[in-house]
C-alpha cells in the first residue's frame, strides 16, 4: 500500500515511486524472460512498440502475448496501490512494453498521455514496472513534477524515425530544466498521471532498457469508441479490449468487445 505521505506527494507532483513495492528477483527473472520471447516472436514489430502483451492474439494489435505479464496486471499489491488513487472501480485498458535495445533504442519525445486516449472525463494512472535497471545513461523515464496541474500542453506532431511516438511538446510553459529522472530497480515501479509531462532519452549504452506501461482508468469513465482520435494516433479503438479488475463499471463501457 502507498502511505499517506507518497498518496499526498501523487497529488502534488503527479508521480511517484512506491517505497513499500519490490517484486523478487524470481518475479523480475520471469519478466525478464518474458520479453525475451515476447520481442521474439513478435520480431515484425519494434520492440519499443509491444502493446497489449498481457492478451494474446488480440486486436487491434494481434500480437503474442506472454502469461507473466497477463499475472503481472492482476497482481493484487498492484491493483491496491491503484485503488487509492483512482478509487475502487478499476478498468484495465492496456499494457506496453517499452523494451529499449541496447545502444539502438528510440527517444520518447516530451508529451501527456492524455493527448492520444479517447478517454472521458479524462482519468487515468499508468504502473510503470521497472523490468531491467533502469538509469539515466539508459534512457530512464523523466518527468516534470506537478505538470498535471498545468491543464492540457500544446503539441505538435513530429514522425521522425527516432521517435517512438508522434506527439511531441509545443509550449512556452515547458522547461526540460525542471526535468527529474525516475531511476528504478529492476523490480520497483513508478505511477503517474495521465496528464503528467513525461518522456525518456533514447538509450546509448550498451544495455537494454525495458519496462512495462500498465493503464487503468476509472470505470466510471469512458472509453469514447466513437472519437475521431486519427490524427493522433493510428489505433483502431473501436477494438480495444477492457478488463474490469476490480468494482464495477459505472461508465457504460463496451467489456466485451475484442475479447474471445
Amino acid at each position: 500500500m502507498l502511505t499517506d505521505d507518497e498518496v499526498t506527494a501523487y497529488g502534488v507532483d503527479g508521480v511517484v515511486i512506491p517505497s513499500g513495492f519490490q517484486l523478487s528477483a524470481d518475479e523480475v527473472l520471469a519478466l525478464e524472460q518474458a520479453v525475451e520471447r515476447t520481442v521474439r516472436n513478435n520480431a515484425d514489430t519494434d520492440s519499443d512498440m509491444l502493446m497489449n502483451v498481457h492478451l494474446n492474439e488480440a486486436p487491434p494489435f494481434h500480437l503474442q502475448g506472454d502469461k507473466a505479464f497477463a499475472d503481472l496486471v492482476r497482481d493484487t499489491r498492484i491493483l491496491d496501490m491503484v485503488e487509492q488513487l483512482i478509487g475502487s472501480d478499476i478498468i484495465l485498458w492496456s499494457t506496453h512494453l517499452f523494451c529499449k535495445a541496447a545502444s539502438t533504442g528510440r527517444e520518447v519525445p516530451w508529451h501527456q498521455d492524455g493527448q492520444y486516449w479517447p478517454i472521458r472525463p479524462l482519468a487515468t494512472c499508468t504502473a510503470w514496472v521497472a523490468i531491467d535497471q533502469c538509469e539515466v545513461e539508459n534512457g530512464a523515464l523523466r518527468v516534470l513534477p506537478g505538470s498535471h496541474k498545468m491543464g492540457r500542453f500544446s503539441h505538435r506532431t513530429d514522425n521522425s524515425p527516432g521517435f517512438t511516438l508522434n506527439q511531441v511538446i509545443d509550449d512556452e510553459r515547458f522547461d526540460e530544466q525542471d526535468a527529474r529522472y525516475l531511476t528504478l530497480r529492476p523490480g520497483q515501479l513508478s505511477l503517474h498521471d495521465v496528464q503528467l509531462l513525461h518522456g525518456s532519452a533514447a538509450n546509448r549504452s550498451g544495455r537494454r532498457r525495458a519496462g512495462l506501461a500498465i493503464r487503468f482508468m476509472p470505470a466510471t469513465s469512458t472509453m469514447r469508441r466513437d472519437l475521431d482520435m486519427s490524427k493522433v494516433s493510428k489505433l483502431d479503438w473501436r477494438q480495444l479490449p477492457l478488463s474490469l479488475m476490480r468494482g464495477q463499471d459505472r461508465g457504460g463501457n463496451d467489456l466485451n468487445v475484442g475479447h474471445p
